[in-house]
């Protein structure tokens, strides 16, 4: 027989989860020997004694005996230094505060309880504790696998945070949160003490289950619940990933294919009609290119982002579709003819509002007409996101507002684009490695200042001699005179090809 289990051990272990401690909270460490219960007869209890934990119904005692009040069970409980009492009633404040006077762990079972019952799973956990919590966390797993059954991972972490009288909550891997549950004594408790559960299916690291519990809960009894809700909600979790990348690989797979044009109209649309996306005839399309701190973030913000705008543009006969790619994530927009592009942007706007303040970059392409047509929506889209991005400017990028850019993005990776690159600016570039000089910002600086000496200068923060021996150092290297304005377009022409070409 063990007898190291505590007052607190056994709460856990064998008390029903709605048990509370009224009082008494210095004795939770004492050893239980034994446990007994009150009798509806005389002797009252059959044998009591030092580290025995009683069970008693006040209301039966005072059946019996007027005298038998819940004070006089305490201080008899004391004298015989007993490990506590187990009532199935609540306490009175007088009651709760003798308890504390006493150091007499006071526990209060619900009204409902079945004594006997009760007392038979105390002495279960005294003769074999690891059985019992073996039992135990079964009955557990066995409720919330009932409890998911009708109400999915809400219900079970709903139970979870109303047994602890805290909160329960799931994060992922990344520590996004999953989901979240309160309970109502956890909005008038000010201290509450955090228990990290790690999810792991198969080996695999889903997440963590934190409980939020206030510091009286037995951490035994946090373990006891929180073990198999957390084996519950992972198997959720393991479902909901391998459908997630199960669509992702069908997203990712979609996009290679439209880029490739490798899929005829036909099979092309019926696979966007999947998504719930219409790509039917007559339709305009825009496609936003996604980029984000992580490629799962991007995909959540293109799901909000679809929901949005399919939201704002219903009218227009409006569908969305999110759709991973590479490291970011894209979303599709159909949408009627008719709508103009004011409109369009005013979507944009409305579907921005909902995802706050959401660290991302967004590329916006042309409206083209035609499924076939994504292919050029998406080369516009991601073309306007990395543009935007390498320039600092701000998201988001729409391609049709990038000017002169469009039609360096069409020459981009063509050899005689790159040969006037090399031949104009490629030597300032050259130098300014070679001699840790910095003409090419100069040179941008002093054409986004409209060619202004003096305000090139102060933006700079040089002196007006420095600037004029720099600018005399670009025309030298260059071999283009700066007063000429045919030289200074070539430059500003030049400069803007680097940023493509870097």
């Amino acid at each position: 027989m063990s007898v190291n289990l505590t007052i607190a051990e056994l709460w856990a272990l064998a008390l029903p989860p709605q048990t509370f401690l009224a009082g008494g909270k210095a004795g939770l460490a004492r050893s239980v020997e034994w446990v007994v219960r009150l009798r509806p007869a005389f002797p009252l209890f059959p044998e009591l004694g030092e580290g025995y934990l009683a069970m008693a119904s006040p209301r039966v005692a005072q059946e019996l005996d007027p005298r038998f009040t819940l004070n006089y069970l305490m201080h008899e409980l004391a004298r015989l230094r007993a490990a506590g009492l187990v009532i199935d009633e609540m306490a009175s404040p007088e009651e709760a505060a003798l308890a504390d006077a006493l150091a007499l762990p006071l526990l209060c079972v619900p009204p409902e309880a079945d004594l006997q019952a009760v007392e038979r799973e105390a002495i279960r956990a005294l003769v074999d504790r690891q059985g019992q919590m073996v039992r135990r966390e079964a009955e557990a797993r066995e409720r919330y696998q009932r409890l998911f059954a009708e109400g999915g991972m809400p219900a079970v972490l709903q139970n979870l945070a109303r047994a602890v009288g805290g909160v329960a909550e799931i994060r992922d891997s990344e520590g996004t949160l999953v989901a979240c549950e309160e309970s109502a004594l956890a909005r008038s408790t000010m201290m509450l003490e955090e228990s990290a559960f790690p999810i792991i299916i198969g080996g695999q690291a889903l997440g963590r289950l934190l409980v939020k519990a206030p510091r009286d809960i037995q951490p035994i009894l946090i373990g006891l619940l929180a073990r198999p809700a957390a084996e519950v909600c992972g198997l959720e979790m393991l479902r909901q990933a391998m459908r997630e990348e199960a669509e992702a690989e069908f997203g990712a797979d979609l996009v290679e294919q439209i880029l490739a044009s490798s899929l005829e109209e036909p099979a092309l649309a019926a696979r966007l009609r999947r998504l719930g996306y219409d790509p039917s005839p007559g339709k305009r399309h825009i496609v936003l290119a996604v980029g984000a701190k992580s490629a799962k973030t991007a995909c959540a913000l293109a799901e909000t982002l679809a929901r949005d705008l399919a939201w704002a543009a219903e009218r227009e006969g409006g569908t969305a579709a999110a759709l991973p790619y590479r490291d970011g994530a894209l979303c599709l927009l159909s949408f009627g003819m008719g709508a103009p592009e004011r409109r369009v942007r005013g979507w944009l706007r409305q579907a921005l509002a909902g995802i706050g303040k959401a660290p991302c970059d967004l590329g916006v392409s042309r409206a083209v007409e035609g499924v076939l047509a994504l292919r050029e929506a998406i080369e516009q889209a991601t073309a306007a996101l990395a543009l935007g991005q390498r320039m600092n400017l701000i998201s988001p990028y729409y391609y049709e507002d990038l000017g002169l850019y469009r039609l360096l993005l069409s020459l981009h990776g063509r050899a005689e684009l790159r040969r006037f690159y090399e031949e104009t600016l490629g030597p300032l570039v050259a130098y300014d490695r070679a001699h840790a000089a910095d003409l090419v910002l100069t040179l941008e600086a002093f054409f986004r200042e409209n060619a202004n000496a003096s305000q090139t200068a102060r933006a700079l923060n040089v002196h007006r001699n420095t600037l004029a021996y720099r600018l005399q150092r670009i025309a030298e290297i260059t071999g283009l005179d700066l007063a000429d304005p045919e030289a200074r377009l070539v430059l500003q022409l030049a400069l803007k090809v680097r940023h493509l070409a870097e």
